[in-house]
Parts: C-alpha cells; sequence; structure tokens
C-alpha cells in the first residue's frame, strides 16, 4: 500500500512539474522597452525590394529616402546601424531620433524606410522591443527546464516503483 501511495505522489509531483511551462514564468516586474536600429542591403526576398521614388520627389511616405534627406541625427543613426553587425540598440527613450518612429511593429514609411546611399538601397528599421526582466529570463533558462527534468524523473521513479512491486508480487 505504501509503495502504490508513493508511486501515486511521485507520479502527481511529476505531473506538475513537467506541466510548467503553463504557469511558469512568474511575471516579477514590468518589461523594459529597447529602442533598436537596423540597416540592411535591399534583397530580392525583402518586403521592400519594389519600391520607386516617385518622379520630381526626394521622400515620401512609401518610396525611397534619399540620403541627404534624412535629419543628421537620422544619418547618424542609420551610419552606426549600418557599420554595427545586427544593428545597435538604446534604452534611454531621449536617446531615440525625434524624426525616426519607433513601433512594435514596424511597416513601410513606419519603422522602415528604404535610404538611397551611394547608389545603393538599404532597408532602415526602428523598433522597439520589449525585454522581459531578468528574473523571468532566468526561469525561463533554469528553472524551467530544471522543473521539467525533476518532473520526468519523478514519473520515471514512480513507474520504477510500480514494476519493482509487481515483481516482488509475481511467483518465482
Amino acid at each position: 500500500m505504501r509503495t502504490r501511495l508513493a508511486a501515486a505522489g511521485l507520479v502527481a509531483v511529476g505531473v506538475l512539474l513537467m506541466a510548467n511551462p503553463l504557469y511558469l514564468p512568474v511575471p516579477v516586474g514590468e518589461p523594459s522597452p529597447a529602442y533598436t536600429h537596423t540597416a540592411q542591403p535591399v534583397g530580392d526576398g525583402s518586403p521592400v525590394a519594389g519600391v520607386d521614388a516617385p518622379d520630381g520627389e526626394s521622400e515620401t511616405a512609401d518610396g525611397v529616402v534619399d540620403y541627404a534627406d534624412l535629419d543628421p541625427a537620422a544619418r547618424d543613426a542609420f551610419d552606426r546601424a549600418l557599420d554595427a553587425e545586427g544593428g545597435f540598440g538604446v534604452e534611454d527613450p531621449d536617446a531615440r531620433v525625434d524624426s525616426l518612429s519607433y513601433p512594435t511593429d514596424p511597416s513601410l514609411g513606419d519603422g522602415l524606410l528604404v535610404v538611397e546611399h551611394e547608389g545603393e538601397r538599404y532597408e532602415f528599421w526602428t523598433r522597439t522591443v520589449e525585454r522581459e526582466p531578468g528574473a523571468v529570463v532566468a526561469q525561463r533558462i533554469a528553472v524551467q527546464p530544471v522543473a521539467f527534468l525533476a518532473g520526468f524523473f519523478a514519473v520515471t521513479a514512480a513507474a520504477a516503483l510500480g514494476v519493482r512491486q509487481r515483481s516482488n508480487r509475481s511467483p518465482k
């Protein structure tokens, strides 16, 4: 009887620990925003590959922006994003460029510009990214996998107890 109770307890604890993605991570603070800037050449599969500048206009909401028409701070951000592989980010809202928008879901003209610079066209992305607090990241990286493995071992131990009890009862 004790073995059955122990096996049932191990299964219950194991299932609860293995189901930890349903209740972890526990939010422990507000996400902090970061403002990212990336620039890359326009490629064939790009969402802006077919965008053209209208005749007689240097900048439109849905066209190509000439590098010289960018605000000096926006030019600096573009240059920095182009030089840094993968772009760069800032966390201080005051460090953002006032002439650029930072939506969470960029679209052409709002967080995504096509910039023509030195005969090349570049996608210039600016967006707001919500970063999770460090404790939540630690839960995802350490607590969740460890809890899942502990649950798996508890269920395995319960199965081993069941097999052991059955083999003790069987006639030899």
